[in-house]
């Protein structure tokens, strides 16, 4: 069963990766290669501008790497014409699908208390043999701007610990992290 939830969980990497393949890699789309975050700097590490009409952008923390993080913020902005109920409704039936798979434990869309935005709320992991290898808990804002999406991604992982220590710390910090991730101005998301 372990075996069969993780080729599973690779099919839909590799189709996902190939739906979104770069067409360019490693350039700062957006006009800063730093960005402030719930008290925390964030370099960017990786950029893309997809066959999909997306762009995206990633950025970690200094004492962090992009292959293994604590902590990492995603800015994406969608031009293909969809509203952010679509982008929601995409994103809540990937999280479904990833669900009945094992690899999402749970997903919410929370009560946004800023008219234009729709928040989502999930957590994640990767379980080997038995223990969990990787957790993650995931905040997404998603907006409406100049006729595009933009969404704001929040993730904060632990590696090679119990889902029940991990429930517990998502559970202490949370209200705290929803308080500075919601309160978060988005930057402009201009293509520069």
């Amino acid at each position: 069963m372990q075996m069969e939830r993780k080729r599973h969980f690779v099919l839909l990497m590799v189709v996902w990766v190939m739906a979104v393949l770069p067409v360019f890699s490693q350039k700062d789309f957006f006009g800063f290669n730093e960005i402030e975050v719930a008290g925390e700097t964030y370099q960017l590490k990786w950029s893309a501008k997809m066959k999909n009409g997306r762009i995206l952008e990633e950025f970690v923390r200094a004492k962090d790497d992009l292959g293994k993080y604590e902590k990492k913020v995603v800015f994406e902005k969608s031009s293909v014409g969809k509203s952010v109920a679509d982008e929601v409704n995409s994103d809540m039936a990937k999280l479904a699908l990833m669900k009945e798979q094992s690899i999402v434990f749970n997903f919410n869309q929370l009560e946004s208390d800023q008219p234009d935005e729709v928040w989502l709320e999930y957590t994640q992991g990767n379980v080997q043999g038995g223990t969990p290898f990787l957790l993650e808990w995931n905040f997404c804002r998603y907006k409406n701007v100049d006729g595009c999406v933009v969404l704001f991604r929040y993730r904060q992982r632990v590696y090679d610990t119990k889902e029940e220590s991990f429930t517990k710390k998502v559970e202490k910090g949370r209200e705290a992290w929803l308080s500075k991730l919601t309160s978060f101005p988005f930057p402009d998301l201009k293509e520069k």
